[in-house]
């Protein structure tokens, strides 16, 4: 099959995945029959899609058997899954909302408190696309350089296919042949910084994993062992026919111990076997159903190789046989270090002046729209976004405050106009929220949703005196 026709395939499969894959989730990001959610937007349409878009807007997250959890996952762990559940907690800015009323009127008159005590009021937070709520989170806050990454735009880097085995400690070993990118080639496209050290690779269940760039090689002892994101990773050996290993794929091999051609990465996977990786959502833990467990690995997953390649063992929970392939120690288990449901890579380290971005709170809202953030120590190269502010005669308004807010983050970059009306800003590709804000005035749009591609992107406001 032709390789075009073939991604064509492959992207309708995906697009029908996720819409079936949303009918299940009910949407993680807010809950979307949700009358607070509708009174919200209804007020401030610009904020769909961002990281207020969200129940961290009015819920708090929380510690649950020492564990840190984001507003959503807390809320499910703390009150289970299905209705009643009880007294929710609000934060700060959902107390305000709840004693004001619970309704449109209620999201307007809250707009000139400061929930959060750091001297900007909600409406400014809002409008800076910031946290109500967190005193560490405010308009014009640096962020740190960043770039959203969409299936599509994920496709057009070099793909890799590798199969490999996947050796875990207390579950079941796999075979599996994965298609996706390099983590080396998805950070030179991101602009990886020569100072890079390390990456920080985020799950939306708070899961993290973090490696260096580089690592000396070769590796030998299972107790330091290093997945690095430039390798090498030695090639790998395929043992078929055993009673405690999954495979999802058959490459014809004829003997164990064969050494599989594949040259191995460390990756971010698209495709298992063949088929789009199914979205990760929260589900009770069969065992302990009052605690929830990430269920899905799409729909992007990091996979790493063995540094120190082998065979398949048991799991250290099985009884032992005596047979040679019993639960081994000393053996590479290289699935314990996979992370599913990638919302993020961190590069390390931030630069200087810069902020993290919360992904206990986030990383939901990329998961429905099948995004993964890039950040930290990388310089995307930018494209232009111009415009121009004027007064209903046509006449320029000068010092308008532009907004880019990265839909699902919040604000990246800010503009002003000059006496002529004009603003420019240099950001990386993605989709963003643009939002002119000065004392005084509206605006005509309120705010402006764009995909910026290659080509840059023009705009245009009408300011209107506020009588």
């Amino acid at each position: 099959m032709e390789k075009k026709k073939f991604w064509a395939i492959f992207i309708s499969a995906v697009v029908l995945a996720g819409f079936l894959a949303t009918l299940g989730l009910a949407a993680y990001s807010s809950h979307q029959n949700d009358q607070d959610v509708k009174n919200f937007l209804a007020v401030y349409p610009f904020a769909q899609f961002t990281k207020l878009d969200d129940c961290s807007l009015c819920h708090p997250g929380g510690t649950a058997s020492g564990k840190s959890y984001g507003s959503c996952d807390y809320c499910h762990i703390t009150y289970g899954l299905q209705p009643p559940h009880g007294t929710v907690p609000l934060n700060s800015y959902g107390q305000a909302y709840k004693d004001a009323g619970r309704n449109e009127a209620a999201v307007r008159a809250i707009e000139g408190l400061d929930s959060d005590g750091d001297s900007f009021s909600n409406l400014a937070e809002i409008q800076g696309l910031s946290y109500p709520w967190d005193s560490a989170d405010y308009p014009g806050l640096k962020k740190a350089p960043a770039l959203a990454m969409n299936l599509e735009r994920i496709l057009q880097l070099p793909d890799h296919s590798q199969l490999f085995l996947s050796n875990a400690s207390k579950s079941t070993d796999n075979y599996a042949r994965y298609r996706g990118v390099k983590i080396k080639d998805l950070l030179v496209n991101a602009g990886l910084r020569p100072e890079a050290t390390h990456i920080t690779v985020f799950a939306p269940d708070g899961f993290s994993k973090t490696f260096p760039i580089n690592a000396p090689d070769p590796q030998s002892d299972p107790k330091t062992i290093q997945y690095d994101v430039m390798g090498p990773y030695p090639f790998g050996y395929y043992y078929g026919g055993l009673d405690f290993v999954e495979y999802g794929y058959d490459p014809g091999y004829f003997y164990d111990g064969h050494r599989i051609p594949d040259p191995l990465y460390m990756m971010l996977g698209y495709l298992r076997d063949g088929d789009p990786l199914d979205k990760g959502k929260l589900v009770p833990d069969p065992k302990n159903p009052a605690r929830l467990v990430l269920e899905g690995e799409g729909p992007y997953r990091l996979v790493l190789p063995q540094k120190i390649a082998g065979a398949p063992d048991r799991p250290s929970t099985a009884a032992p046989l005596g047979d040679g392939l019993d639960y081994d120690g000393n053996k590479d288990h290289n699935a314990g270090s996979s992370v599913r449901s990638v919302t993020a890579i961190r590069v390390e380290p931030l630069p200087a002046g810069t902020t993290d971005f919360n992904w206990t709170e986030s990383g939901w809202n990329l998961v429905d729209k099948s995004r993964v953030v890039i950040y930290g120590a990388i310089n995307p190269r930018k494209y232009p976004v111009i415009g121009w502010v004027t007064n209903e005669r046509g006449y320029p308004i000068k010092d308008v405050t532009l907004t880019f807010g990265l839909e699902f983050l919040g604000q990246a970059e800010e503009a002003k106009t000059d006496r002529w009306g004009r603003f420019r800003a240099e950001i990386p590709l993605g989709e963003y929220v643009v939002k002119p804000m000065k004392e005084g005035y509206t605006f005509e749009p309120e705010s402006i949703a764009i995909q910026l591609s290659w080509s840059g992107h023009k705009m245009s406001f009408t300011a209107k005196p506020i009588q």
